[in-house]
């Protein structure tokens, strides 16, 4: 199945949509409320060559009945042992890395690829992305030079082994459509939580939540940093 964005007012029939479409709904309104004049475009990068940033990744599935099945790939997500970063080089805004993707079975996937932060571009389209400008606050963008024109959400403060640090937080959700399906009524929704350390702009935690209406089903994957070399998880 292709999925697209849905830009119509069709309604989404499964209930846990609905939910969610509160839940985030409920974010905006707190955020939305009294928050800062944003501060004009700066882009900081905040990690050094030989930092690491280690992670799990799990994926967890519920299904409305017996005999669904996973989307095809989402099973190698239950198969992690570990997503390791490695930072090699920053140039400017440009942070080359090292990514080695290591399963349960013992096989190993490394690519390097570089990402500016200002704009995200990346030179591995399916690379690695979730690393952000250092020391950005409530209502700056996440991209400064970028045009999607997403912002900092909240700040909060994260307690690790060996200290507190701040914590930026961001989400997006979207709904997509079944190109397959001439009525446009398979749908999917799709909403993303993502937490990230204020003072390195590196991912801390990440769930991404996608819901079908036909198969009735959800899929979560999550990422939580489990080490770094930068302080004490």
């Amino acid at each position: 199945m292709t999925y697209t964005n849905k830009h119509s007012n069709r309604k989404v029939y499964l209930s846990i949509v609905a939910i969610a479409i509160l839940v985030i709904a409920g974010f905006v309104a707190i955020y939305a409320t009294n928050q800062p004049q944003p501060r004009p475009l700066h882009a900081e990068v905040g990690v050094r060559a030989g930092d690491t940033f280690t992670y799990s990744i799990i994926g967890t599935s519920e299904f409305a009945e017996a005999g669904i099945e996973d989307t095809p790939g989402f099973d190698q997500y239950n198969q992690t042992d570990h997503y390791k970063i490695t930072i090699t080089d920053v140039d400017g805004p440009i942070v080359s890395m090292d990514a080695a993707w290591r399963f349960l079975n013992g096989t190993q996937i490394n690519y390097s690829q570089t990402i500016d932060v200002t704009n995200g571009n990346k030179g591995d389209a399916d690379g690695f992305w979730a690393i952000y400008p250092a020391n950005l606050t409530v209502s700056d963008l996440l991209r400064p030079f970028g045009g999607d024109g997403t912002k900092v959400n909240a700040t909060s403060v994260s307690t690790y082994a060996d200290s507190k640090r701040e914590t930026n937080f961001w989400f997006i959700n979207n709904g997509f459509y079944d190109t397959s399906d001439p009525s446009l009524e398979t749908l999917m929704y799709d909403y993303r939580n993502i937490y990230f350390d204020k003072i390195t702009g590196m991912l801390t935690s990440y769930d991404e939540y996608q819901v079908f209406n036909n198969p009735q089903m959800q899929e979560v994957i999550s990422w939580r940093l489990i080490s770094t070399s930068v302080w004490r998880v």
